[in-house]
């Protein structure tokens, strides 16, 4: 076995089935929480073509799971991924293939975003409703700033993610941790490589009100990353900049202007940093 994919889950019995049996049409040869909807008997009805382990416990959030999953896995090389990443057939190979040539690094692929809902059979990069996460134009082994480590689609040993400490169980919300557990691995030297060829697809779409709690969530998130890591690049990093602030305080003054903003991203910046300020305020 040359890599071990993690995947945390919980209650998306669904879009998990998809990115299961994307899994199981890997060119690479092949040598979950306590879900209510289902998932263990969908997991049951599966034929696959690797190693499959399902295991459940309580559900403690996204890095307590995706600790818990390293922490079974047996391949030196681990891939993070989440429940609605539908898995290119190369995706593993090219993971793989690039750890072989470059040894103690993580590597990041690409992610791709569904502008509209389209059949898996479909998926392709050159589709017209997809486009990438990451909007630079990156090469092959380029090496990336620890602020690109996203957990959607990315590898790296198993040994450098246990001497990091893994995912730190603190995020208890959305959004952060996987590039705070990046920010740490910078510092122990690990670089974080770019791979184009390795690709996945993000199949989930999410609602304008969903996103505005997510941002907020995210916020809160963001707080407790700065107060971990309170230096300036982080700072910036987070949107903690002076104009950025300003705006929000305007906004928070003036409510009536607030209720008039139709704006997605306005309201978005405004939800981030209202969860942002409230977390800071908090001891």
């Amino acid at each position: 076995m040359k890599i071990s994919v993690v995947i945390g889950t919980y209650n998306q019995k669904e879009i998990l089935k998809l990115v299961l049996e994307s899994f199981f049409k890997q060119s690479l040869p092949a040598n979950d929480s306590f879900s209510t909807d289902g998932t263990d008997q969908m997991i049951e009805s599966l034929t696959p073509t690797c190693r499959l382990n399902y295991l459940r416990r309580e559900n403690q959030g996204k890095a307590a799971a995706r600790n818990f999953g390293v922490s079974q896995a047996k391949a030196e090389i681990i891939l993070l991924t989440d429940a609605d990443m539908i898995a290119d057939p190369d995706l593993l190979k090219e993971h793989v293939q690039l750890h072989e040539k470059k040894p103690n690094v993580s590597i990041e692929g690409v992610t791709l975003n569904l502008k509209k809902e389209i059949p898996v059979a479909k998926l392709a990069p050159c589709h017209p409703e997809v486009e990438p996460y990451i909007k630079q134009r990156l090469r092959r082994g380029q090496k990336l700033k620890w602020s690109y480590f996203l957990s959607g689609n990315l590898s790296l040993t198993k040994k450098a993610f246990e001497e990091a400490g893994g995912f730190d169980e603190n995020f208890s919300v959305y959004g952060w941790e996987d590039i705070e557990l990046g920010l740490r691995l910078s510092k122990m030297g690990v670089r974080l490589l770019h791979n184009p060829e390795a690709i996945n697809y993000h199949y989930h779409f999410v609602s304008s009100g969903d996103m505005l709690q997510r941002k907020y969530n995210m916020g809160k998130s963001a707080a407790y990353f700065y107060k971990k890591h309170p230096t300036f690049e982080v700072k910036m990093f987070l949107g903690m900049n002076p104009v950025a602030m300003a705006m929000f305080n305007f906004l928070k003054k003036h409510p009536k202007i607030l209720t008039k903003i139709k704006n997605q991203y306005i309201l978005e910046e405004y939800q981030y940093r209202l969860g942002l300020t409230e977390a800071l305020r908090a001891t």
